[in-house]
């Protein structure tokens, strides 16, 4: 079948009303504005689970159990982070693949992201079950809450086959251009985790591990909608039992692309989990107030966040048709809407620091330590928008080995040598977070020349550009 007629078939299933929508043609701004907002919308619900546990639990329990919550984070992400990269790689290459109107091999990538998410969901299970309190003790948690952290822990990691698979599902419909059915089925999740924490909490007297409970029921919820969703959609992204198995080639595509993401994601978390063991020797009120400055950072993170993923979905898709001019203007408009998102969340969640924790806690050391965090992070963390464009950019054009290795040099290592050497040496609470903007702007700086370099490399291979309305 020649690649006009893909194409043709492949534009008829869209205009049936199937998931999948056309990136490689068209106004651009409007793509990723309409594309880009579910997808923020869907971050910030996704941390709005975590959000949720801290906010009940600081407001029904105490900050003991906050702070066991809250210093948790980093070393979760850093467990899932590996394999959570891999959905990434499933994005990418469906992205591709749509945009290449390589129909057969989506279907292959859809089915195999099934199994993949149950087998990776597995391993997860006893690494973090039986590993739990080895790791928070390697992470020099505070004593008093250790046990409330490894609980939380051990619920969470029960559960966690759910919240892989949904990160392989919503990364499929994402790849498809579908970012409102996410959001649908985030915010019903969202609802389910509210109210199971307060009624576990107030019924059930539990405290850690009745929001451990709820946040993946949650995610088990949103899950099962996407999974739904896929099995009823009849478009070239649609879920088949006969492609459910594994497919050498498209298996090793996937890989190519997911395990660089994963070991970028995975390092970053580990130099998470190094500011995170400094933090800890600060003392209790350091934990809590970082813990609740986190949460308000996410949200930010989150939104700038979904920019990154609309646009490392629509670079894949038109780097698949082999548009590169096009890919020039689509990071041009990446990089507005997340400097514009940046900066205005970034001066708006520093402004409500005070009002908004002092809602849920009155320890107003605890406040300062989370107002003097937030001053150091989310003022400047508009370079984070604009280092992950780079880099979400850089991946979707097939450069996923270099862009791992100038993201953890750039920002990984820089941040550990700065732990060893300039907070061993001050040992100050503020120390630790000057790492950050320092980190974002020296890898902005290298991931910029070679995004140039290899929008060069490729300026040859595209077709004819066609005439855009903007």
């Amino acid at each position: 079948m020649n690649s006009h007629v893909r194409k043709l078939r492949l534009q008829s299933h869209m205009h049936r009303g199937k998931i999948e929508q056309d990136f490689t043609s068209g106004p651009i701004f409007k793509q990723m504005l309409l594309f880009a907002l579910p997808l923020m919308f869907s971050n910030v619900l996704q941390i709005l689970f975590n959000t949720a546990d801290i906010a009940v639990l600081g407001a029904l329990v105490d900050d003991v159990a906050v702070a066991g919550v809250g210093s948790t984070s980093s070393l979760i992400n850093l467990i899932t982070s590996m394999f959570i990269g891999v959905a990434v790689g499933v994005n990418v290459i469906v992205s591709k693949y749509l945009g290449a109107h390589n129909e057969e091999g989506v279907k292959k990538v859809v089915g195999m992201s099934i199994l993949l998410s149950f087998v990776f969901g597995a391993v997860l299970v006893v690494i973090g079950w039986f590993g739990a309190r080895t790791f928070l003790v390697l992470m020099k948690s505070n004593e008093e809450v250790i046990g409330l952290a490894t609980t939380y822990l051990k619920v969470y990691f029960l559960g966690i086959p759910l919240v892989i698979l949904y990160n392989f599902l919503s990364a499929i419909l994402r790849a498809a251009g579908d970012s409102k059915r996410p959001l649908i089925y985030l915010l019903i999740g969202g609802v389910v985790n509210i109210v199971l924490n307060v009624f576990f909490i107030t019924v059930f007297n539990m405290t850690v591990e009745g929001v451990a409970i709820a946040t993946v029921v949650a995610q088990g919820v949103s899950a099962l909608l996407c999974f739904i969703q896929l099995i009823r959609a009849k478009g070239v992204v649609s879920l088949s039992p006969k492609h459910i198995k594994f497919y050498k080639k498209e298996l090793l595509e996937v890989i190519k692309v997911g395990v660089p993401a994963g070991i970028q994601s995975s390092l970053f978390s580990l130099s998470n989990v190094i500011i995170q063991s400094s933090i800890n020797v600060c003392g209790k009120a350091a934990v809590s107030g970082s813990a609740y400055a986190q949460q308000i950072e996410a949200y930010i993170y989150c939104a700038m966040h979904g920019i990154s993923l609309a646009t490392m979905s629509i670079v894949s898709q038109n780097f698949g048709a082999k548009k590169i001019e096009r890919i020039k203007k689509i990071i041009l408009y990446g990089l507005l809407i997340v400097s514009i998102v940046g900066i205005s969340l970034g001066a708006l969640g520093t402004l409500l620091c005070n009002p908004i924790l002092s809602l849920i806690t009155d320890d107003k050391e605890v406040i300062g330590y989370a107002l003097e965090r937030l001053l150091l992070i989310c003022l400047p963390y508009v370079l984070c928008g604009v280092m992950e464009i780079f880099s979400y950019s850089l991946r979707a054009m097939g450069k996923n080995f270099l862009n791992m290795i100038i993201c953890l040099i750039g920002a990984c290592l820089l941040r550990i040598v700065w732990i060893e050497l300039v907070f061993k040496a001050y040992k100050t609470y503020r120390s630790i977070f000057v790492s950050y903007p320092i980190s974002w702007f020296v890898t902005v700086a290298i991931l910029l020349v070679f995004l140039i370099v290899t929008l060069k490399q490729n300026k040859n291979i595209g077709e004819t550009p066609e005439k855009e309305v903007d």
